[in-house]
């Protein structure tokens, strides 16, 4: 069995966020796959089955398989224009991901660089969390009022749930104090918090449990452009989220919103891929 190695949001390797992108297999199980994940010791990956324009796609944690998620596909994008496009056009694919069609682009923009973006479509706000609400989710993080926005938190989606929390600075005192966030945030409608400075447009986010940061999360990415569009802090689009510098490897996020008169039609996500590796799995 194949699979191939590659960073996302970054133009250099060991930068941006690792993905493994399992591509050679006749079958594998759910379990299967979560062990695969687990032994790759990556925050995703993903498993891409089908042939040109019949492809699907199943994106696992090493907890659990999500229904969505950023960075795997824009880097599947990659493989599959390595293994299906050209060198001097860009290319385009559909993908089935737990029955959603995600269309991604993809090109080779010069100089070695790799450009790969997806459309995650309409979003969704869920909801508006009270003062109250909020202060337990900043206790929580071990966030003093001081670090609290004067900005509300958002429970926003382009495909995954999450609860946007915003912080004025202070992302280095974040600590998680509960064992497991993920009953909290589905009181409100949320998979996963994402802390942004909204002063810097830097973001952190991790597994529920808080052992596992992620480095680069497109997921989350679409829904923090979002929150700064409603609440005026856009300044232009698009616009660049920072992540990863507290796993020191630090990620740039690209993501522009398309519009139809004063709404939201459209999230792009975008940015860099380089290729690592490629692993032969023994019999």
């Amino acid at each position: 069995m194949k699979c191939r190695l590659v960073d996302v949001f970054a133009r250099q390797r060991f930068h941006g966020n690792g993905l493994t992108i399992f591509y050679d297999f006749e079958s594998l199980d759910e379990q299967e796959m979560l062990v695969l994940t687990q032994e790759m010791r990556q925050f995703e990956s993903i498993f891409l089955k089908g042939s040109p324009g019949n492809w699907s796609a199943r994106i696992f944690t090493m907890e659990e398989e999500l229904d969505f998620a950023g960075h795997p596909l824009l880097g599947l994008a990659y493989h599959l224009h390595q293994a299906h496009g050209s060198l001097t056009e860009p290319g385009k694919w559909q993908v089935a991901v737990n029955g959603r069609e995600v269309t991604l682009s993809s090109s080779w923009e010069g100089d070695g660089v790799f450009r790969a973006s997806m459309s995650q479509g309409e979003p969704t706000h869920l909801k508006t969390l009270s003062s109250e609400e909020s202060s337990a989710f900043y206790e929580a993080l071990n966030l003093s009022p001081d670090s609290c926005s004067s900005y509300p938190a958002e429970v926003i989606t382009t495909g995954l749930p999450y609860l946007i929390l915003p912080v004025d600075g202070h992302l280095d005192a974040i600590e998680f104090m509960s064992p497991d966030l993920s009953p909290q945030l589905a009181r409100h409608e949320a998979k996963f918090v994402y802390v942004l400075d909204t002063r810097t447009f830097e973001g952190r986010t991790w597994d529920n449990a808080g052992k596992v940061e992620d480095i680069a999360t497109g997921s989350a990415a679409g829904p923090a452009a979002v929150y700064l569009f409603r609440h005026g802090l856009m300044t232009k689009n698009p616009i660049t989220i920072s992540q990863g510098r507290f796993c020191g490897r630090p990620s740039q996020i690209e993501v522009l919103l398309q519009f139809e008169g004063r709404e939201i039609s459209d999230v792009q996500v975008a940015g860099n891929v380089v290729d690592v590796a490629d692993i032969r799995f023994g019999s």
